[in-house]
């Protein structure tokens, strides 16, 4: 089973992403926010409805700079959108949390970082009552902030802004895998302790995108890859 993940659209289509979903083939697209540059929300069903046209699913969760309305358009294209809720697919449960912490832009879908702890706490600690060891799977924190004081989170100027909230949450429950984006400019792929891979794809016009293939059970691979190469 192979997942894409894609982040902060803007607005911006890149050519290249449909010639990649042509060229290979895509299980799952995940989009992790910022689909829009504060709306219109028409283009939501636009792109998503692109994506559809390479026989793949998709989910997707809201950003910072995506207006309100945003789930319930993810939601009218035909995506599942992840917010606050829990869903297997294939091997692997999804844990999706959008928008982010408080940024200096006053941006519409910002969310007090203690919030943002206890929503995703919640959502993780009730997988942890059904989880089954004796059948592994690949558990995904999908997320539009990133965990702060990390690769994913670090900006330009030097400086980490990302989620204690989603750190903590990830120290807690440590997740295989947290794929998240946010800061255009943090595209990379880390590890938190021993156990969390955490992935950040940057902007999509810029290219990136990140790449799981889960084999079987608890056995995935996770990339960096660029979209034109």
């Amino acid at each position: 089973m192979k997942i894409l993940a894609i982040s902060d659209i803007h607005g911006e289509e890149n050519e290249n992403l449909y010639k990649y979903l042509e060229n290979n083939d895509i299980d799952l697209v995940i989009i992790l926010g910022d689909i829009t540059n504060f709306g219109p929300l028409e283009f939501v069903g636009e792109f998503i409805g692109k994506i559809f046209d390479y026989d793949c699913d998709v989910i997707a969760i809201p950003g910072n700079c995506d207006p309100t309305g945003i789930c319930k358009a993810i939601g009218e294209s035909g995506a599942f959108c992840l917010h606050n809720e829990i869903i297997g697919y294939g091997d692997a449960i999804l844990f999706g949390y959008g928008g982010s912490n408080p940024t200096p832009f006053d941006t519409p879908g910002e969310i007090e970082d203690l919030k943002i702890y206890g929503d995703v706490f919640e959502l993780m600690a009730n997988y942890d009552y059904v989880y089954n060891k004796d059948v592994p799977k690949v558990r995904i924190l999908v997320t539009h902030a990133p965990p702060f004081n990390t690769d994913a989170d670090l900006t330009s100027g030097g400086d980490h802004v990302g989620s204690s909230g989603i750190l903590k949450s990830i120290h807690e429950f440590e997740p295989e895998i947290n794929i998240c984006g946010h800061i255009h400019e943090a595209k990379s792929l880390s590890k938190i302790g021993i156990t969390t891979d955490v992935a950040n794809p940057g902007m999509l016009k810029d290219n990136g995108a990140v790449l799981i293939d889960i084999a079987d059970g608890s056995n995935y691979d996770i990339n960096i890859i660029q979209l034109d190469e």
